[in-house]
């Protein structure tokens, strides 16, 4: 993996970078598209195609009968790897829903399956032991410590199986000593491509900047790679209620503390049974509304369906048709969609030839009405720390 910082932007952590994965060459800031959620009568926008996301979840026992002739796994990789462009780098993420320990058998399985179907192999996504932590837990807790087993027993299944593709490390939002812990680690491994599992927070928030961003960027900063490194986000929550229908634009926000590639949230929302019941009434009476990202005002907007395809601007493939048809019909359809139009969306908006450039994005949201005061400090103090 060759990683080139050809722009970094003079008051943000905000970078252009080129990157070249298996022959496959693509430029950052980029926002990944979850191919799994598009259908083959389904098509986006060029733009939003170059890095697509996979995604799997399983336990210590899925992965065990995937050793011995099972290939459920296998199979929901694969299915996910061939809707990809020839051309697109494969990302594949596996949330290892479990908190017993990773086998090293578990963990060589894991590795195989990643190295089949992706272009980069990603340490697993540890959510259940996540979720178990307390913010501000170090390593000498047990769910931390059992992350970094995990973790460093995936890391050796790795190297016993010379796999020659890149290894990108995850770093939960946890604590800062969690953090060093892991990212001393993948350094120790010459690792150069990075990974926050944000686990539906926000990325803006100022326990995820002390607790990840500043001290991961801090480190490597201070061991001079962070401009030859890849930074990912990944289950970043995308923004916060702002006044009338207006969100923050978090998974935006990203890009200026350093992130080069923001990813998908797998994650569902932990909905309310009354807001299921309300959602689905909306959807009997055709009054669903999609949450997406406006560039207008650089924000999330409730949108009517029924205003979609006045409300997408020129160079969006998504079939407005088929969106309107498919939500009124099902209405767990809406957040398909809402994954796939955004990702169109905050691509076009990304496009360095009709949208902004990374030294423009601070700029573009610092110019935005709705924009936070507190926001734009956190974002400037991470970069200052690093200046």
């Amino acid at each position: 993996m060759n990683i080139e910082t050809v722009e970094v932007d003079s008051e943000t952590l905000s970078a252009h970078k080129t990157v070249e994965v298996a022959s496959r060459n693509y430029s950052t800031p980029a926002k990944a598209l979850q191919v799994g959620k598009l259908r083959a009568s389904e098509k986006v926008s060029p733009l939003a195609r170059g890095v697509a996301e996979i995604y799997r979840k399983g336990n210590a026992t899925a992965l065990k009968n995937s050793r011995t002739g099972w290939d459920g796994l296998a199979k929901g990789f694969k299915s996910q790897a061939d809707s990809a462009d020839d051309d697109e780098l494969v990302v594949p993420f596996f949330e290892y829903d479990d908190t017993a320990h990773l086998t090293e058998a578990n963990a060589a399985e894991l590795v195989k399956l990643q190295t089949n179907y992706g272009d980069i192999i990603t340490v697993p996504l540890m959510t259940p032991l996540v979720d178990a932590a307390d913010d501000g837990d170090d390593r000498t807790t047990a769910h931390v410590s059992s992350i970094i087993d995990n973790t460093r027993t995936f890391l050796k299944a790795c190297t016993d199986l010379k796999i020659n593709k890149p290894v990108m490390g995850v770093i939960p939002p946890i604590s800062e000593d969690c953090t060093n812990a892991l990212v001393s680690l993948y350094l120790e491994e010459n690792l150069r491509a990075f990974c926050v599992d944000f686990s539906r927070r926000s990325p803006m928030a100022q326990s995820q900047i002390d607790n990840v961003s500043n001290p991961m960027m801090q480190m490597l900063e201070n061991y001079d790679v962070l401009e030859s490194s890849l930074i990912y986000a990944v289950n970043a929550h995308f923004g916060r209620t702002l006044s009338g229908s207006h969100r923050t634009p978090d998974t935006v926000y990203a890009y200026t503390l350093g992130y080069d590639i923001v990813g998908d949230n797998h994650i569902a929302p932990n909905l309310p049974e009354s807001v299921l019941e309300d959602l689905a009434k909306e959807a009997e009476q055709g009054e669903i509304e999609l949450r997406l990202f406006d560039a207008d005002t650089v924000s999330f907007i409730e949108v009517p369906v029924s205003d979609l395809h006045s409300f997408l601007p020129p160079g969006t493939d998504i079939p407005v048709r088929r969106v309107r048809t498919r939500v009124r019909t099902n209405s767990n359809e809406r957040y398909r969609f809402e994954k796939l139009i955004n990702t169109e969306l905050i691509s076009l908006y990304l496009d360095s030839t009709g949208g902004v450039s990374p030294s423009e994005i601070f700029a573009e949201l610092t110019s935005s009405p709705l924009t936070q005061d507190s926001d734009i400090e956190r974002v400037l103090e991470l970069a200052d720390t690093l200046s």
